[in-house]
């Protein structure tokens, strides 16, 4: 490693651009019980290196390094994301695209537009959801089978945003859960971490957004009785069941949540978990002389 910090033309090689690839790997199996501000200072020294040297080495090596740079900046403009700073998550995905582009790596192009489009979702806009959604579906790329059912059900939430009839949504989901039931489990493959259970989840969120939350409510709650979710999701998908609960007019259910959320959230710096707690504290306002809401909204100082 030292050598190809030196003299990256003639010592970073397919072995280095592995060992970088390694370390986004280990920041990524850490990121769901550290939080992001653990994750974040290595993976950014690494694009740092990534970024610094890719000028230097030879075309061969250029494309390898770009394509494993591509896969660390995408995981850097999600770990902005978790953190709430949406400008900074808008350019290492901008970074991610640029490099997938020139190490020509289709897949990847679709994958970062399907982050997009989950971005976009953050900021509660619409329409940016299903545009994006559908570019990653139908662009020039084959998808691996569970990027595309991934692809499908962020499909179904814009549509859901937009609208369109829960049949139509809940054939989306359909789709979806087919195209996830048909994939291999290879765990090496784009978008390995998207199983039964994120597809229940995202699911919940359709449901959200349809007008339907009793529904969202029972399903991230079948999902959180596995207990397999790491820290940091369980904190922001429990944030999100206390939103259904509030939407379903359930003001002590969403308390419970909410006040549990919260703890993981401080716990693992999810800005993004709190960020739907208040959302939460906000649709619980004609209920806040409850001892459940009241509560919720005094640890939020809202």
């Amino acid at each position: 490693m030292a050598a190809a910090m030196q003299d990256a033309g003639r010592y970073l090689d397919e072995t280095v651009v592995g060992y970088f690839g390694q370390q986004f790997t280990r920041c990524k199996a850490n990121d769901g019980q550290m939080g992001p501000l653990r994750a974040l200072p290595l993976v950014l020294g690494v694009l740092d290196a990534i970024q610094s040297r890719a000028r230097d080495v030879r075309p061969q090596v250029r494309r390898a390094l770009l394509s494993v740079g591509a896969d660390g900046a995408e995981f850097a403009g999600w770990l902005y994301r978790d953190l709430h700073d949406a400008t900074s998550a808008a350019y290492w995905y901008d970074r991610a695209m640029e490099w997938a582009q020139e190490a020509g790596d289709l897949p990847m192009q679709g994958y970062i537009l399907l982050r997009k489009s989950q971005s976009a979702y953050e900021d509660r806009d619409a329409t940016r959801v299903l545009t994006l959604a559908q570019a990653a579906r139908y662009g020039p790329w084959n998808l691996p089978p569970r990027v595309q059912a991934e692809v499908t059900q962020q499909e179904a939430r814009g549509l859901a945003m937009t609208g369109d009839p829960i049949g139509v949504v809940e054939q989306k989901l359909d789709e979806a859960r087919a195209l996830l039931g048909a994939a291999d489990d290879d765990p090496d493959s784009l978008g390995a971490g998207y199983d039964e259970g994120t597809w229940l989840l995202r699911s919940a969120t359709c449901y959200i957004e349809a007008g339907k939350p009793g529904r969202a409510a029972t399903l991230y709650g079948e999902v959180l009785a596995t207990g397999a979710l790491s820290r940091r999701d369980e904190g922001y998908y429990r944030a999100r069941r206390a939103v259904a609960h509030a939407l379903g007019g359930e003001p002590d259910a969403a308390a419970e949540e909410g006040l549990t959320a919260l703890r993981l959230a401080t716990a693992t710096g999810s800005s993004r978990t709190t960020r739907e707690l208040t959302r939460a504290a906000q649709i619980l306002t004609p209920w806040q002389t409850r001892p459940g809401p009241r509560q919720l909204r005094a640890a939020l100082l809202v």
